[in-house]
């Protein structure tokens, strides 16, 4: 057990590896989340996923609707908090909380900032076809994922990556390296450093109609956005006002001299589009709206392909 209280802002399943870290080995006097709310087909009630893990361990857990109502910050001055960490809180923290802290409010950030600020960094750069990324922890600051950096590590983005699967395997490794992190500002061995804002980047939250296929671009950057949008929105377009989600595709060798979305062949083994660039898009699994995932050759058995996608 690392000495020094902390305090948890957190409210989705995302920090529930790193909240089960820090109980574990640091003293966690307060965990505070979001409200719960209403929401679904039937409007059921929505517990948090880290007000849950706080009940069954027994652990101080509070749900302020607002971060600057002055009992919060009572509540952490009489705590005297060493440090406090937020994990996908969902709301921003202001500055009376962020810097009551001994050593300040931190956060984990999945990339490599100052690069990717914002709501969607793994999908921002899986689109832009990124090689590499990986886990920044930093102090929180009055601007956006913009404060001092204590640590970061990179991880490589492997070809075949989707958001889902490089997100996996960012999860499993930021609590343990936020613990580190953690143990080694507690002891001195690292001291924070300011980043470079002419270096920075934005990673705006994506869109659902940015799903929609636009075969005006290179089959490559096509292929880079079905792999950024898995799960969701997923990459789509439509036929006869009906939509079909490309599950699986790879980027043909083939070049093509037609039209852009031109269907240029369509059997066994995939359907393939003439994209931008000249460039081909093989697609080898769609889901049409409604039905079970098949291959384009299973579904041209019932229905027609045009000539021409939109």
């Amino acid at each position: 057990m690392v000495n020094g209280e902390l305090i948890f802002f957190g409210t989705s399943a995302i920090g529930l590896p790193i909240l089960k870290e820090l109980n574990r080995n640091f003293n966690l006097k307060l965990i505070v989340t979001q409200p719960d709310n209403y929401g679904g087909r039937n409007r059921q009630l929505i517990v948090p996923p880290v007000k849950q893990f706080a009940v069954e361990n027994r652990l101080p857990c509070i749900q302020p609707p607002d971060l600057c109502e002055p009992e919060l910050e009572l509540a952490m001055r009489r705590i005297e908090p060493a440090i406090a960490v937020a994990v996908s809180y969902g709301q921003f923290i202001p500055s009376a909380l962020y810097s009551l802290p001994r050593y300040r409010t931190i956060n984990v950030h999945f990339s490599l900032l100052p690069v990717y600020r914002g709501a969607a960094p793994v999908q921002r750069a899986l689109e832009n076809g990124e090689t590499r990324s990986g886990i920044t922890v930093f102090e929180i600051s009055g601007r956006m994922d913009a404060g001092p950096v204590w640590a970061q590590e990179e991880i490589a983005i492997r070809p075949d990556d989707t958001t889902a699967s490089y997100q996996l395997r960012l999860g499993e490794r930021a609590a343990p390296f936020l613990l580190h992190t953690l143990k080694q500002i507690f002891s001195g061995k690292i001291r924070k450093h300011p980043q470079d804002d002419s270096l920075a980047t934005l990673a705006p939250a994506v869109k659902k109609s940015e799903g929609r296929v636009d075969w005006r671009l290179p089959a490559q950057r096509l292929y880079d956005r079905l792999r950024a949008f898995t799960p969701w929105p997923g990459l789509f377009f439509s036929l006869e006002k009906r939509q079909i989600k490309i599950l699986n595709a790879r980027v043909s060798g083939k070049e093509h001299h037609g039209q852009t979305g031109q269907i240029l062949a369509l059997d066994s083994q995939g359907l393939l589009v003439g994209c931008g660039l000249k460039t081909v898009l093989e697609i080898t699994n769609i889901q049409p709206d409604g039905k079970k995932a098949m291959s384009p050759w299973q579904f041209s058995l019932g229905n027609r392909f045009p000539e021409l996608l939109s």
